[in-house]
This record gives C-alpha cells, sequence and structure tokens, in this order.
C-alpha cells in the first residue's frame, strides 16, 4: 500500500517528492508510514503487524504488562491471548459492538464513540511521532478504507494536528478530493486511493522475468 501511494503521490504532486511525508493507511488493519526522500525511515508497525494504530480487530500498541496480568491472573493460556489481541481488540473490543468503521460512526452507543476517539487519538498520537523521526512534516496521505471514506475520521484527525500546521478544508474533505489541504495549511494533506493488488502483481511479474532470465 505505501509503495503504491508513494509512486501516486510523485506522479501528483512531484515537488513533494524530496519532502517530508507521512502516509496513513487507515482500515481494518491500520499503520502509518513516514518517508524523506521517497524512502521509508519509520513505520509504527514492529516485529507484526500487531504493533501500532488501532484496528478493527487488532489492538495495536498495548502494555506488555496487559498480556503478563491476562496470563498471570485471568489465566489465559497464549493462544487465548494471542486471538483477544488479534481478534477481539480494536474497534471491535473498545466497542463492543462492531469492527466497521462506518457501523460505529452511525451508532449513538457511547461505547461507539469512546472506540471512534480512540482511534482518532491514537492516530493523531502516532503521526506527531513519525513527525518526530521525520523532524518536521510536509506531506500528509490518507488512504485505506477508513482514510478513503470516511470524512469524519479525517477532518478529526486534521484537528486534533492542528498544531502541526495541518488545516483540512471541509468542502474538500467532505468530496474526498484528491487535495483536501485547507487555505492557510503548512501541510499538503491527500486523499489517496491505494492498490495493494497491483504492486503485488507488479513484483510477481518481475520475479518471474527474473526466474525465466536465469533459467
Amino acid at each position: 500500500s505505501f509503495e503504491y501511494v508513494a509512486g501516486r503521490l510523485a506522479e501528483i504532486a512531484p515537488e513533494l517528492a524530496g519532502k517530508r511525508t507521512v502516509i496513513a493507511h487507515l482500515g481494518n488493519g491500520a499503520s502509518l508510514c513516514a518517508l524523506r526522500d521517497g524512502r521509508s525511515i519509520d513505520t509504527t508497525m514492529g516485529l507484526t503487524p500487531l504493533d501500532g494504530l488501532v484496528m478493527g480487530t487488532r489492538s495495536g500498541t498495548i502494555d506488555p504488562g496487559v498480556l503478563l496480568y491476562l496470563q498471570q491472573h485471568e489465566n489465559m493460556s497464549v493462544e487465548d491471548v494471542q486471538h483477544l489481541l488479534y481478534h477481539e481488540s480494536g474497534l471491535f473490543g473498545v466497542s463492543g459492538l462492531s469492527a466497521d468503521m462506518r457501523t460505529l460512526l452511525a451508532s449513538s452507543e457511547v461505547a461507539a464513540r469512546e472506540a471512534v476517539d480512540l482511534f482518532v487519538f491514537r492516530a493523531a498520537q502516532q503521526i506527531a511521532m513519525m513527525a518526530t523521526t521525520l523532524k518536521g512534516l510536509d506531506c500528509l496521505v490518507f488512504t485505506g478504507g477508513i482514510g478513503e471514506h470516511a470524512k469524519e475520521i479525517r477532518g478529526a484527525i486534521g484537528e486534533r494536528l492542528a498544531w502541526l500546521g495541518v488545516r483540512i478544508d471541509a468542502a474538500a474533505n467532505d468530496e474526498a478530493r484528491e487535495r483536501i489541504g485547507g487555505r492557510g495549511s503548512a501541510v499538503e494533506v491527500f486523499v489517496i486511493p491505494t492498490n495493494e493488488e497491483q504492486v503485488m502483481a507488479r513484483h510477481c511479474v518481475a520475479m518471474l522475468r527474473t526466474k525465466t532470465q536465469v533459467s
């Protein structure tokens, strides 16, 4: 996803190719990538994609002490903890309702609002963390199912990042235009649909060609 979006950004705004950019892939799986000169230099993922942002059913970053507590005091097995972290946490675990952001945004339940607020807070918090790695922020790109389609989430993240100079144009955001940065924004803000399948296919073709040449 990050490879595709970085390529599209270079096509859309070549003047930003060497700038400090954060791509926010927000969906059922969610992560951030910090790029400088078009190359990844940091990500919210760790050893596995479980780390980082709150996701649909995955916890994201969590205090390791919680895992010890679950095993020592709740008598949960390693398998039980693994299932909890991957399948019963995140938006679903906090809301107790759904892992689907559309359902949560449409709900009047307090727990649904808490899940949405946590998602927005953690996304903004970790975008700021990526900006620390980059020593500034010139460009922010939203992608993924939530990033591309949930204007409320983009707007709320933008509000939390106002101190970084992020301004989002309300009309452009409502229409999910390619450029949604507002007047006076110190950060260029984009919505770029991703295409992970195209990148995977491209790599597969390249590998097949290499094998054919070697043979």
